[in-house]
C-alpha cells in the first residue's frame, strides 16, 4: 500500500461528511501507514526498485496508481494530491512545479492545431502571455473574453472551441464571473470549463461541486503560506480527464519535488486559520480605504458597495488578504515615492504567504477585450499575517491618508 494514496473506507466516508476545517487536518495523512507518524515523511528518489520483471510488469501498467518513478510521483507526492482531492471533492489531483505549470499543463493537455481556446481577458497576465506566445506558436486559436459581460463570451463561441478558462475573482481588478452561466454555456456546446481559483483556495470556493472541470490551485501562495514554496495543484472530476492530464505532466518531465509537496501538505493543516487572519485584517484595512477621501476607488468584492459583491456572495464563502485600490494622487513619481517609505509592505510579486506586500499595476496595458478607464496608478496589496493596526499606521503614514 502506498503511503497517502490508499486509505480506510471508514475514513473515505468520514472525510465526506465533515466540515472543511476537521478536512484540512485529516486530509492527505495516514499515520498508522507510516508508523504511527503523524506527518507523511518526505521520500526523495529518482530510481524506484521492482522485486522482479512480474511486479515491473504491473508498475508499467499502473504507473500513476504507486510509486513508479521519481518523475510520477513519490508517496510525499500522493499524500499532498490524496489530500487537496478529498478537500476539493475531486476525483483526483495532480502535482506540478508551480502554479504556472499548472495552467499550461492543462490547457496542453486538451489543445491541438486549429483547436479554439477562450480565456477571461482579466486573468493573470502569464496565462494570457502562454496563451499568445506559445499557443498561437503551435496553431492553437485564441480569444479573450470581458468577464463582466456573458455576451463578450457567447459571441467568441465556435464550434472548434476547446476550452473556456477562467479566473474569478481576477487577481489585479478582482472581477467576479458569472460561473454557472459559464458554465450552461460550455455544457450545451461540450467545452471543458478550467478555473484558476488560487485567491479562494479550496475553502472558500468549491469550483467541481459547480461543474467545472478543472480547478487550478498556485499552491505557492495560500496552500503553502509561507512564501517558500514553488508549487501548482490540478483537480479533475473524473478519470478521463485525469490520464489526460497526468500524461501530458509527465510527457513534459513535470514534477514538484517531496520537499515542496511537505511543505504544501504542512500549509494544509493551519490554510483556515491564517485565511481567517488574512480574510479579516484585509477587509478592515478596505473598508478604511474606502472611507478615505484621498482614495478613489477600493476594488474589493467582499464590500457591499463593490459591483462585484452579489455575484461573489453567490459564489463565495469567504474572501482572502488580497485586493486593489487607487489614490487621487495622479502622480506615478509621488506614489512610488510613498510606496518607497513603507515599513511592513513590501514590494513584491506573489501572495497568498504570510507576509504583507504592494505592487503598482497597470491593468490597461494587459487587456485585449475588457475596458480599463479607470485614472491612476492601481495599487495591489497582499495583507498578510502581521497585527492589522500595524498595517493600517504604515499605510497611514506613508500615504499620508
Amino acid at each position: 500500500m502506498v503511503p497517502g494514496l490508499n486509505g480506510d473506507q471508514w475514513r473515505i466516508v468520514l472525510v465526506k461528511k465533515i466540515k472543511k476545517d476537521t478536512k484540512l487536518s485529516l486530509a492527505g495523512r495516514e499515520p498508522f501507514e507510516n508508523y504511527g507518524i503523524v506527518n507523511p515523511p518526505i521520500y526523495r528518489t529518482s530510481t524506484v526498485l521492482f522485486k522482479n520483471t512480474k511486479e515491473l510488469g504491473k508498475a508499467i501498467n499502473n504507473r500513476f496508481n504507486q510509486t513508479y518513478y521519481g518523475r510520477y510521483g513519490t508517496p510525499t507526492t500522493f499524500a499532498l494530491e490524496k489530500g487537496i482531492a478529498e478537500i476539493e471533492n475531486g476525483y483526483r489531483t495532480i502535482a506540478t512545479s508551480s502554479g504556472m505549470s499548472s495552467i499550461s499543463i492543462s490547457l496542453l493537455s486538451f489543445l491541438s492545431k486549429d483547436d479554439h481556446c477562450i480565456i477571461s481577458d482579466c486573468t493573470y497576465y502569464p496565462t494570457k502571455k502562454f496563451a499568445i506566445k506559445i499557443l498561437s506558436k503551435f496553431g492553437v486559436k485564441i480569444d479573450f473574453y470581458d468577464p463582466k459581460n456573458i455576451n463578450s463570451l457567447k459571441k467568441k463561441i465556435n464550434k472548434k472551441t476547446k476550452i473556456i478558462f477562467m479566473e474569478s475573482p481576477s487577481s489585479l481588478t478582482f472581477e467576479i464571473e458569472n460561473i454557472s452561466e459559464i458554465i450552461k454555456l460550455a455544457k450545451k456546446k461540450k467545452i471543458i470549463t478550467i478555473i484558476d481559483n488560487s485567491w479562494a483556495t479550496p475553502l472558500y470556493f468549491s469550483p467541481l461541486v459547480h461543474g467545472i472541470d478543472i480547478s487550478i490551485l498556485a499552491a505557492t501562495k495560500y496552500i503553502s503560506g509561507h512564501a517558500d514554496t514553488m508549487l501548482g495543484l490540478i483537480t479533475v472530476k473524473n478519470e478521463k480527464v485525469f490520464l489526460q492530464i497526468k500524461d501530458t505532466a509527465v510527457s513534459l518531465g513535470d514534477c514538484p519535488g517531496p520537499q515542496e509537496c511537505y511543505f504544501g501538505l504542512r500549509g494544509l493543516r493551519t490554510l483556515s486559520t491564517r485565511l481567517e487572519h488574512h480574510r479579516s485584517s484585509a477587509l478592515k484595512i478596505a473598508r478604511l480605504l474606502e472611507k478615505n477621501d484621498k482614495i478613489s476607488k477600493v476594488f474589493h468584492p467582499a464590500l457591499p458597495k463593490d459591483k462585484n459583491y452579489d455575484l461573489w456572495c453567490k459564489y463565495f464563502s469567504g474572501s482572502t488578504g488580497l485586493f486593489s485600490f487607487i489614490l487621487k494622487e495622479q502622480s506615478k513619481n509621488k506614489i512610488y515615492k510613498m510606496i518607497d517609505k513603507m515599513k511592513i509592505f513590501k514590494l513584491g510579486f506573489s501572495w497568498g504567504g504570510y507576509e504583507s506586500l504592494i505592487l503598482p499595476v497597470f491593468p490597461k496595458n494587459e487587456r485585449k477585450i475588457a475596458k480599463w478607464n479607470e485614472k491612476g496608478v492601481l495599487l495591489r496589496i497582499h495583507v498578510g499575517l502581521e497585527n492589522v493596526d500595524d498595517l493600517i499606521q504604515d499605510l497611514l503614514v506613508s500615504f499620508r491618508l
